[in-house]
């Protein structure tokens, strides 16, 4: 459970203990060697799916609770109540602490895969290749470097200087108020940003990196479902749900290509993607989910 002190501020759960004694500051370095428990917050029709996905695709026990930005759960776990937001609990290391934003909660999700599966292989010699998928190159590689420019440049390019700028002022403008010169250089920021991130497509593996499927084609892939759900890029097969623009609207939708038409649609053949999406639509009929561990 979370200390009731640290309810409205639950990142001071990560500095109490790393700074009120050298052996929590210890414990802080430690690397998670074992699953810890796992508890991811917010509203799966927004940037939680992410998580879900990722969480999906590695296959261990999590639990999700359903939860609008800024209502008293998201406020119990981001400090400023927005979403997704972690919770992890860490029995080994007599830690929990909470990880927020969609891209931070999957790097970290990939780089315990890795220590996790790498530290069963260490212990066990039957064990020959990991039992996991591992979506995150290891650090201090190229494949790494990759990994993490793609990342931010879907993060920043995509999604905060153009998807978000959107919901702000079009779908929450009640909030933000309208602005429909900032919407409009959005949606040109959006065309130029996904030209040149489909140029990275690897040819040969038909994701972004040459090993395969990422975390960064779950953000990558998911920022163009959202742009097609506002109209903002074409859609590519029936099985896409309806657009749905804001009313009034009449921008014209981008081009799909074929290429990225094609990595689009293998993205949502995937199980994981097909899974979290069930999920999404049962939180509609207020279900919460526990997922067991594989």
């Amino acid at each position: 459970m979370i200390p009731r002190q640290y309810i409205h501020n639950p990142l001071r759960i990560v500095s109490r203990m790393a700074f009120s004694s050298s052996a929590a500051m210890s414990s802080d370095n430690k690397t998670i060697t074992s699953w810890p428990k796992l508890t991811l917050y917010g509203d799966l029709n927004m940037r939680p799916f992410r998580n879900v996905w990722m969480l999906e695709e590695i296959g261990f026990g999590y639990h999700h609770v359903n939860c609008k930005p800024w209502s008293k759960r998201a406020k119990a776990v981001h400090p400023l109540g927005k979403v997704p937001a972690l919770l992890v609990e860490d029995d080994d290391n007599q830690q929990q602490f909470v990880v927020v934003e969609s891209a931070a909660i999957n790097t970290f999700l990939g780089d315990m895969t890795r220590e996790i599966e790498s530290n069963k292989r260490t212990h066990d010699d039957t064990i020959n290749k990991p039992s996991r998928r591992l979506l995150v190159p290891p650090p201090a590689t190229r494949l790494r470097a990759k990994y993490d420019s793609l990342t931010l440049f879907i993060m920043t390019e995509l999604d905060f200087q153009a998807l978000w700028i959107h919901r702000k002022h079009s779908d929450m403008k009640n909030v933000f108020g309208e602005a429909p010169i900032a919407v409009a250089e959005a949606k040109r920021q959006f065309d130029k940003a996904l030209d040149a991130i489909e140029l990275e497509l690897n040819d040969e593996s038909g994701y972004l990196l040459s090993s395969g499927f990422s975390a960064c084609d779950i953000l990558l892939s998911n920022c163009c479902f959202w742009a097609q759900q506002i109209g903002w890029l074409a859609r590519s097969t029936s099985e896409d749900e309806p657009s749905s623009p804001v009313a009034g609207d009449t921008t014209m939708p981008k081009s799909l290509s074929p290429k990225l038409a094609s990595y689009l649609a293998q993205c949502r053949r995937r199980k994981a993607f097909i899974k979290a999406n069930e999920l999404r639509k049962d939180q509609g009929k207020g279900k919460e989910h526990h997922r067991s561990k594989l």
